[in-house]
């Protein structure tokens, strides 16, 4: 075998892993947009003992948390919407509120609806009625979702696609530098891989990576191998100009393809073989 050809083995099989993993990567965010938009829309989904921040915008006609109504909340205090700080908004400006949804350890399973007023009878904002839906713990939660990942392993989908993109990008990277080791290796043994085939009768012209230089010219002996070192059949060279050297195999023309590797000196790789 050419010794350095186990460059070109694992950059095959980093490039295969880089591949599956980006694919893996993308199927996890469908799945996670999937759960997000066939979800349960617009209902909050909670379990006992937890906390999740609301914000909304100012009721008509109030100024400060103090004047706002608030209806829907169990009467034992289970579920309670508190209101804590008021704020101005990003975008479009104007008074808003941020808070939270307390879930107490003893809330009971069920739906409810909360809803945020003024307390002069203005027109209800749609936005500032929350549906909440209790589930009694994480598993059962997990188990009603909407994304396939969660469901089977109470995970975020999300976090499967961040975990396989970046294993995705470092397989890549190892692809790519497996690559860059490969081509020096192959510069240093006056080889290159072979990127362009042409029939012509009983010959076959190809066209390699192998760099013009002085020490080639028309009529030099080469040879023809598999990137695994296996050697293929002779070749000789009969053009060096504008970069590219032109080689014609004529023994065994069949054999040939793209992504084998081409040599201007076949004795040098005697010495180069393990």
């Amino acid at each position: 075998m050419i010794a350095g050809a186990r460059y070109v083995l694992w950059q095959k099989r980093t490039g295969v892993l880089a591949m599956v993993l980006l694919v893996g990567a993308m199927l996890a965010l469908t799945d996670a947009l999937v759960g997000g938009f066939g979800g349960s829309r617009g209902i909050v989904e909670l379990i006992p003992d937890t906390r999740y921040q609301i914000s909304g915008p100012m009721p008509p006609r109030t100024d400060a948390i103090k004047d706002f109504v608030i209806e829907g909340q169990p009467q034992d205090g289970s579920i309670r919407l508190s209101p804590e700080t008021v704020f101005t908004g990003y975008w479009l400006g104007g008074s808003m509120w941020r808070g939270h949804i307390v879930i107490a350890p003893e809330a009971r399973e069920g739906d409810y609806v909360i809803i945020v007023k003024d307390r002069f009878g203005e027109k209800q904002n749609p936005s500032l009625v929350f549906h909440v839906r209790i589930w009694p713990d994480q598993e059962t939660l997990a188990a009603h979702s909407a994304s396939f990942l969660t469901r089977k392993t109470g995970l975020s989908p999300y976090l499967f696609a961040v975990a396989l993109a970046i294993g995705g990008l470092l397989s890549t990277g190892a692809n790519f530098l497996f690559g860059r080791l490969w081509a020096r290796h192959l510069k240093l043994h006056n080889c290159g891989e072979i990127y362009k085939l042409r029939r012509t009768g009983q010959k076959t012209e190809i066209t390699s990576e192998l760099p013009c230089g002085d020490l080639l010219r028309p009529g030099m002996e080469g040879a023809v191998y598999r990137a695994t070192g296996e050697r293929l059949c002779s070749a000789q060279i009969v053009r060096c100009e504008n970069g590219e050297v032109l080689m014609v195999v004529d023994d065994s023309p069949e054999l040939v393809r793209l992504g084998d590797v081409a040599c201007a000196f076949p004795e040098a790789i005697a010495a180069a073989t393990e």
